[in-house]
């Protein structure tokens, strides 16, 4: 049944209007995608060929350079519906041996705008046969019959954005070339192509490089030789051994990295006078430049940080579970465990450290295992992703606020389940020691530490086996401290002896889980709003009332304990599953935020602004320790105020398909991640625990 509903669930979840279907080769992926829900009728339109090359294969440019065929897309569209040409990003350069090609060796979307005619309605079947070549070592040509079914709109409020697509149109939209009208001029002489250019974009770039669109101009193995002069801008290529006759005009994309921010520009150039560059000028930034430009805005990359290997995913997985075990959200459990074993002879901490440890690993497996299965139903999901349901967050409340009470000797039935005052050679002890250990997990999941969100961003794109392998690892981890305490007899003595004291302590841990409950309860109306918190309230009393006749015996407290737990149950089904789209908080302390998008960053970094993002979830523990401790700082603020710095909050309270997709970028599988743009240039990712000379020192 629960399984039923889940999947019940996840069909009501998923994205409706567009429907397209993903084909998949040895070499690579495409589809057709929207950047809309549905089309608007007498608008234009955007819908784009997405191609993923798999990791060292390359799809090409309008220009292939070298060699090669351009990407290609022959349309078969309904009555009223005109595609335009593709707007395509710039590109990178992929060399093999003595040629060299322009073309994508990532994900990119070929961008394509739509006409729809006013009048048009009813569901639209988009159609259109993709054509392309694939490289590596060897090249395979290949087609695809793609089709995508879109509603029209009544008006543009009906079409919302594709949460799927947004980043990704965002990201190609920051690659498209800018039309500029600066002062251009070319010659052709000595069998040297020269091209002069001016304007302030061009003072002061790191980076230059040139692609024709032309693919006869020059010889495109050949060096660009470049020179500067302020504003002005020379560069000398050799002409193409295919070059016949001077053209009209040079038209073609010139990309420059200034200040760590790249950026591309269209530009016509016509006949003059230009001195060619010489050969022996200096040549740092020839055709080396566009093969480093690879790490562009069409790049999903995480810029600041290596990608891990497998044992250093392990490695830091295991690290991040130990390190756990000192979060706020975990340290009641992990003191009642503590508890149990200092109540318990050698041979039986032994038992209950293992009957413990499984708790905690399978749950850690059971976790990716979820995360599996909603990535194979197309869904992403990441740490923490349960509490972004309203249902687990109301049960989890649930669930704590009856182990306080237990704790408070309210009810006895948690002395079971936790295992206190139980033999440790019995069932119901071990028992309890494993869900102890499934709880410890749970309880864990709104917090994520250092080390954790490398190795589980790693884990989740990795085939299905190390992705269990990382999980476990984290598990152990989280597990390792009682592991230890049971195996160990000197790291057991270090615990204290039992006493009376255990009865007054184990009362006082009571208030920690009440102080969760309060914060869930405050989560749960964040989500939806206060009258969903209200009705969670209601709900715990009734848990109260339950475990207040939990000892009582006869007919009228069956039945009175059988309705209150009914209707607590009833009350936390009937929860609404989704609040609404709220925009980010009024600001990081005293300093105003505005909510993230990826259109937001690149029009941020066009504007050449130092940007700090912040991904966070009211749910998660250690976004909130770094806030008040950190980002609230009177020093941070300041340090915003003084470098004009533009703060965007990335809210993942709720499920949202485009921080998810940003998130996994960044290789990153849940929050917290800190983002800086140091003056518009590419970003730095921060720890995951800050402090506010941290955050200082990254936006110097």
């Amino acid at each position: 049944m629960n399984i039923r509903r889940l999947l019940l669930c996840l069909l009501i979840a998923a994205p409706l209007g567009a429907a397209a279907e993903t084909v998949r080769t040895d070499q690579l992926e495409a589809e057709l995608v929207a950047e809309h829900t549905a089309l608007s009728a007498g608008r234009t339109n955007w819908v784009a060929l997405r191609i993923k090359p798999v990791a060292g294969w390359h799809v090409y440019w309008r220009n292939p350079g070298d060699s090669g065929i351009p990407t290609k897309l022959e349309w078969q569209l309904p009555k009223g519906i005109t595609a335009g040409d593709i707007v395509w990003p710039y590109p990178s350069t992929e060399r093999l041996g003595d040629l060299v090609n322009y073309g994508y060796g990532e994900e990119v979307l070929h961008l394509v705008p739509l006409e729809v005619a006013a009048g048009t309605h009813g569901e639209q079947t988009l159609a259109a046969t993709a054509k392309w070549l694939v490289c590596k070592d060897i090249c395979i040509p290949g087609s695809a019959a793609l089709t995508l079914r879109l509603p029209v709109a009544a008006d543009a409020k009906s079409a919302p954005d594709d949460g799927r697509w947004q980043a990704a149109f965002a990201r190609a939209r920051a690659a498209v070339p800018r039309a500029v009208a600066w002062p251009a001029q070319f010659s052709v002489a000595d069998d040297t192509v020269s091209l002069q250019l001016r304007d302030a974009a061009l003072a002061g770039a790191a980076r230059i490089a040139f692609f024709p669109y032309a693919s006869d101009l020059v010889n495109h193995a050949a060096p660009q030789r470049i020179a500067g002069d302020g504003d002005t801008l020379r560069l000398s290529q050799a002409a193409s051994a295919y070059f016949v006759e001077a053209p009209k005009t040079v038209e073609g994309v010139v990309v420059v990295t200034r200040d760590g921010r790249t950026q591309a520009y269209e530009i016509k150039a016509q006949p003059g006078a230009v001195a060619a560059v010489a050969a022996r000028a200096p040549a740092a930034q020839d055709d080396e430049a566009g093969a480093a430009l690879r790490a562009s805005p069409t790049a999903a990359r995480d810029t600041g940080s290596a990608p891990l290997g497998l044992l250093a995913a392990l490695g830091f997985a295991l690290l991040g579970g130990l390190i756990l075990n000192l979060m706020p959200c975990v340290f009641p459990v992990l003191s009642l465990k503590a508890l149990s074993l200092a109540r318990a002879g050698h041979a039986g901490q032994r038992a209950q450290a293992l009957a413990y440890g499984a708790g905690v690993v399978l749950s850690c497996v059971a976790i990716a295992v979820a995360i599996l299965v909603l990535q194979r139903l197309g869904k992403v999901a990441g740490w923490g992703f349960q509490l972004q349901s309203p249902l687990v967050v109301g049960a989890l409340a649930y669930l704590l606020f009856a182990l306080g009470l237990s704790l408070s000797g309210v009810a006895s039935f948690g002395a079971r389940l936790m295992n206190l005052g139980q033999s440790l050679t019995e069932k119901p002890g071990l028992a309890g020691a494993f869900f102890t250990g499934v709880l410890a997990v749970v309880v864990a999941s709104p917090c994520t530490g250092p080390f954790m969100g490398a190795a589980i961003g790693y884990a989740v794109l990795q085939p299905a086996a190390i992705t269990l392998a990382v999980f476990a690892a984290l598990g152990l981890g989280l597990a390792l401290p009682f592991l230890v305490i049971g195996f160990v007899p000197a790291a057991a003595r270090l615990l204290p002896k039992p006493g009376a004291w255990m009865e007054r302590f184990k009362q006082l841990m009571a208030f920690p889980l009440y102080l969760s409950v309060v914060w869930l309860v405050w989560v749960l109306a964040r989500q939806l709003d206060v009258g969903a918190a209200a009705q969670l309230m209601v709900g715990l009393v009734l848990i109260a009332f339950v475990l207040w006749l939990w000892t009582a015996h006869g007919l009228v407290a069956a039945l009175a304990k059988l309705a209150a737990a009914a209707l607590a149950a009833a009350l936390l089904l009937t929860l609404p599953q989704q609040g609404e789209s709220k925009a980010a908080a009024a600001g990081i302390g005293a300093y105003a935020s505005e909510p993230w998008s990826a259109q937001r960053v690149a029009e941020l970094r066009g504007e050449g602004r130092t940007i700090f993002v912040d991904f966070t979830a009211d749910w998660c523990l250690s976004c909130k320790v770094n806030e008040r401790v950190a980002l609230r700082s009177e020093r941070v603020e300041q340090r915003f105020r003084d470098a004009n710095v533009a703060v965007l909050v990335a809210d993942w309270t709720n499920a949202d398909p485009a921080i998810t997709a940003e998130l996994a970028r960044f290789g990153r599988n849940g929050v917290p991640l800190y983002l800086v743009y140091a003056r518009g240039g590419e970003p730095k990712i921060l720890p995951q625990l800050l402090t506010p000379d941290l955050v200082a020192g990254a936006l110097e």
